[in-house]
Formats: structure tokens, sequence, C-alpha cells
């Protein structure tokens, strides 16, 4: 599966996620960033419109399941968010990278969701997307889709592990914590990742071979004090 994602499908697999991270719409306008990004280490100060599409409410049809609210992320966020998660898993022998599966739409959707969780997710990732291509500018003079993987790498090592943060990249580094779940739940929730860590799912078994006799023999003997037949294999 690559490119876009059906919204119904996107729906249960948001759904899915939550049980276990600048907005486009001119009509309510572009996100402000009213600290200097371009500093390196510095955390943008995002001033984002607010969602104010409607959710599922409180009894959607799941018969009939509809995604009611519109996606917000650019084009150029879902190259971001693409380019990341090829990062965050690249491909093996067991299964593709995140980059050739709509983790970007999973996010997207995700994001755009009118919920307290997800509204403070979408502060967050639109933030840090905000702070890695500001990064990439003030180091590489490039953005960070167009820099080299080398750039990009040297990048997030100085906000992947917890406890080699540079001091002054605490919030870069939380971002990079939270988009990495995000892109662990989407992962993990399509069938290439399942298959990748050999879940089966609620897949019926084809025979099965009944109690073991140590168990069957236990319930025998329970159901003799009782004065009730035994239970044959």
């Amino acid at each position: 599966m690559s490119g876009e994602i059906n919204r119904r499908v996107t729906l249960a697999w948001v759904a899915g996620a939550t049980a276990s991270p600048w907005l486009v719409d001119s009509a309510q306008g572009a996100p402000v960033i009213t600290t200097d990004a371009a500093l390196p280490g510095t955390w943008p100060n995002m001033e984002l419109p607010p969602i104010t599409a409607k959710g599922y409410g409180s009894d959607p049809n799941l018969v009939d399941p509809t995604v009611p609210w519109p996606l917000t992320l650019t084009p150029a966020q879902r190259a971001m968010l693409k380019t990341i998660a090829g990062m965050m898993i690249p491909a093996d022998s067991h299964s593709p990278s995140a980059a050739a599966l709509p983790i970007d739409a999973f996010v997207d959707e995700w994001v755009s969701a009118p919920y307290p969780q997800q509204q403070a997710d979408r502060a967050l990732i639109l933030a840090g997307l905000a702070w890695v291509d500001a990064e990439a500018k003030t180091r590489f003079a490039a953005d960070f889709v167009s820099a080299g993987d080398t750039q990009r790498r040297s990048i997030f090592d100085d906000i992947a592990w917890r406890e080699k943060v540079k001091p002054g990249y605490e919030m870069p580094a939380r971002f990079f914590v939270r988009l990495r779940g995000l892109v662990m739940s989407g992962f993990y929730s399509l069938p290439e990742g399942m298959k990748d860590i050999g879940y089966m799912g609620n897949a019926p078994s084809t025979e099965w071979p009944g109690p073991p006799a140590n168990a069957l023999a236990h319930l025998n003997a329970a159901l003799a004090g009782l004065g009730l037949p035994p239970v044959k294999s």
C-alpha cells in the first residue's frame, strides 16, 4: 500500500491508535511563528488557528463510517513526514520502509482531528516540523527534505537519544518522541507492520486438539465431586 489511503480506513486506523502527532485552509489563516525559528535550538512559538470541524459525535455510524473533519497539512509537511518516517523505520528484509506506506496520511488525519489529545499533538508536531526545517536551513542552507541523509540524521542525533539531548533542545526532543510514537502506531497498524512482527490477529484455528490430558483429568475430578458426568476429550 502506498500513496493516499481511503479515509474510511483511516477512521478505524486513528481509532485503533487512540486506544493503544500549518493549517492550509485560507479561510482560517496561516500559522504564525512569533519567535526566530532560524536560530539553532530555538523552539518556534506558533499561533495556530483552532480546528472548528465537527468530530464523530456521541453516536458515530460504525456501519457506514465517515470522517467529518478536513485534512490540514500542506504538501510540504506531508513530504517531511514521509522523509522522517523513512528514517525512523527504514526498509529491511521483513518489511518496507515507513516512507513507502501512507504514514503521512495517518499523521495528517490525527493532527487534523478536533479532539483535545490530537490538538495538543497538533501544536507539538507542527512546531516540531517548523523547527526541523529551520534547523536544516540554518545548518545546511537547504530545507529538510532537500538536505542529504547524513545532514538530516545529524539534526536528529541532537534530539533522538534521551541521555544525549543537547541543552536547549528539550522541546525538539519531546517532538521527536511523540512523532516517533505516532509513526510506530501507524506502521504497526498496517498489514505490512503486522506481518513484520508476526501478528495474526483474531485468526481462527483450523483444528483445535482439545484440552491437555492433565487439564481434562482435573476437570473430570471436579465434576465427579459434584456428581456430574465426566467430559470426554
